[in-house]
């Protein structure tokens, strides 16, 4: 394995791990992923190019961390131990991916530690509540690791000095399609599948997920099936969202993803993976936006959008202040095998 540093403008670096058939690309800046390329196909979408212009003004969050909490709050408020705090409208009239000052925006100090058999990028930096409005200052570490197998392992440490709130996640874009093709050919796969229905303000408000594993009889899912599904419930999801944009639970952590030509493991200890489609790339005015409906999907494992306010203190990104946070999360590429 090969490592270098590439130094672009606006403070933005580059590091560049190299492995035989695959090279990965992140950067200090939101502490992203930028690029995957297993050979000359690009598994994620990104600007290795020309970074320094692309991610400063995408609202799409491309390969970054995302934090201190991943997904909406409602009406961008909350209680906790008693008190409440109003957070940015960032998503008028709701709070999401942390506000315009959360990780995703930051720029992370690095340390790059090179093994026999993989390379570690461990990020640090630090939020404050005068920074991005939750409770506590909180130190967080960020640690990309990618191996000779081919597999890159996120890790999210943190410590609080007050009761906060953290739910970090990675907003990668996965297409294992040539060109960024649509994703609707690629294949869901877990033993189990609940996706949870969003309301009119893209916000969890049942307790009933739609059971895809039990909806379609299988549990090898093309997402084509989801957009054109006339199960009414299902239709009416994506109707709605214009494709998926969803919290799906699944079977112990672990999902696979894959088209005709490679195969994506995910596994992960945080209890839901919110997959999101692209479903709108309009929005987003700019030479940069190449982009179409469904050209990628999110795989962000994470905990329930929302939960402070559906869960309370029982949620699962209550964070307690100087309890250490950890959570994992691997991604695995390989070459499909002709019987698969």
């Amino acid at each position: 394995m090969f490592t270098k540093v590439e130094h672009q403008s606006n403070g933005f670096d580059l590091i560049k791990i190299n492995n035989d058939e695959t090279t990965i690309v992140f950067t200090n800046y939101g502490a992203r992923i930028v690029s995957w390329k297993y050979n000359d196909n690009n598994i994620v979408l990104g600007n290795v190019v020309e970074a320094d212009e692309f991610y400063l003004d995408n609202p799409f969050n491309f390969g970054a961390t995302v934090g201190r909490y991943g997904g909406r709050i409602e009406n961008a408020t909350f209680e906790l131990e008693g008190q409440a705090y109003q957070l940015e409208a960032n998503d008028d009239p709701h709070h999401i991916h942390g506000g315009s000052n959360g990780l995703d925006t930051t720029f992370f100090d690095y340390e790059i530690v090179e093994q026999v058999n993989q390379t570690k990028i461990i990020f640090t930096t630090e939020l404050t509540e005068a920074q991005d409005g939750y409770p506590g200052d909180i130190r967080i570490q960020v640690t990309h690791t990618y191996d000779i197998n081919y597999c890159w392992t996120v890790e999210y440490e943190a410590t609080s000095t007050k009761t906060t709130l953290f739910n970090p996640m990675n907003h990668v874009y996965f297409n294992l399609n040539r060109d960024n093709n649509v994703v609707d050919n690629h294949v869901l796969s877990s033993e189990e599948l609940l996706l949870y229905p969003l309301n009119k303000q893209h916000l969890v408000d049942t307790e009933e997920p739609i059971d895809l594993v039990d909806t379609f009889g299988k549990d090898k899912i093309a997402l084509a099936e989801l957009f054109e599904s006339d199960v009414p419930r299902l239709a009416e999801q994506m109707a709605q969202c214009g494709g998926l944009d969803h919290p799906i639970e699944v079977s112990q952590g672990q999902l696979q993803l894959c088209n005709d030509q490679f195969v994506l493991d995910v596994e992960t200890d945080m209890p839901y993976v919110v997959m999101f489609t692209f479903n709108d790339p309009s929005s987003w005015d700019s030479d940069f936006n190449i982009y179409k409906a469904h050209s990628g999907v999110t795989l962000e494992t994470q905990c329930m959008p929302n939960d402070i306010n559906r869960y309370g203190e029982d949620a699962c990104s209550v964070l307690e202040p100087h309890q250490p946070f950890y959570s994992k999360t691997t991604y695995k590429i390989s070459v499909k095998n002709e019987d698969e």
